[in-house]
């Protein structure tokens, strides 16, 4: 009786679920359906709006990087598009950083004037067979006001989201291929070449690798690992990043 007991309880504590047919966010075309928000430790916090259209933004680094992004589903079907619009002001945290001692990453000599940092980017997503292959293009155009006088910042994971404070444009291009491979696991692998081409040439690619685990609509987990490497303006070079998360959602009552 006992051991029946416990087989049940294994049974119920891996019940398959529809992962299919949950309603997380993603990397490909689609939407947050209006009224659902979910957030996690290091995720950004997610909502779904109206007229297919979702916001996000980041509040773990809101008060040093003000930030906020706006997601648009433009069609959906056999192919869907959709475009993300996001908006940073790094200015905050770059002074910050410029300090000597503990925390200092830039000189304190640095000049940071107000800068705002825009990344655009075009979405176009195809199912099959239960998986989603996504083309991304897109580019970072940052506008600074005044005089600068700053640094890059070479870690090898920060410096392709930086490289436009100091060269004003980089453009981005990438591939994303996610879905479910067993029960309730989804992976999500996204492949992204960054492009410098001002002053100091170059080209960057990312691997992003994530497993999560859907236990239902309100709860998730996730884990993977961010590999990078390149021509670094300051050399050829690699890095790798590891990647965990836990999310809750919250559906439209």
């Amino acid at each position: 009786m006992k051991f029946k007991i416990i087989i049940i309880l294994s049974l119920l504590s891996f019940q398959v679920i529809n992962a299919q047919s949950l309603k997380w966010s993603d990397n490909t075309t689609n939407i947050l359906e209006q009224g659902r928000k979910e957030m996690g430790l290091f995720s950004p916090f997610k909502m779904g709006l109206k007229n297919n259209t979702e916001l996000s933004v980041q509040p773990l680094l809101f008060f040093v990087i003000p930030n906020a992004a706006i997601k648009k589903q433009w069609k959906n079907g056999g192919v869907s598009v959709a475009s993300v619009h996001k908006l940073t002001y790094p200015s905050i945290l770059y002074n910050l950083l410029s300090r000597e001692g503990t925390g200092g990453v830039l000189p304190n000599t640095s000049i940071v004037p107000p800068i705002f940092k825009f990344n655009n980017s075009l979405l176009v997503s195809k199912i099959f067979k239960e998986q989603t292959i996504t083309l991304k293009v897109g580019f970072d155009f940052a506008l600074a006001i005044g005089d600068s006088d700053f640094p890059d910042i070479e870690y090898h994971i920060v410096y392709p989201r930086v490289y436009s404070l100091n060269n004003m444009f980089t453009p981005h291009v990438g591939i994303n291929f996610t879905g479910i491979f067993y029960n309730n696991f989804k992976y999500d692998y996204n492949l992204n070449s960054f492009i410098f081409i001002n002053n100091n040439p170059g080209l960057v690619l990312e691997h992003n690798l994530k497993i999560s685990w859907l236990k239902s609509d309100r709860f998730a987990v996730k884990a993977g690992v961010i590999y990078t490497h390149g021509n670094y303006p300051f050399g050829k070079g690699s890095g790798i990043f590891p990647v965990f998360d836990i999310l809750i959602g919250f559906n439209k009552k």
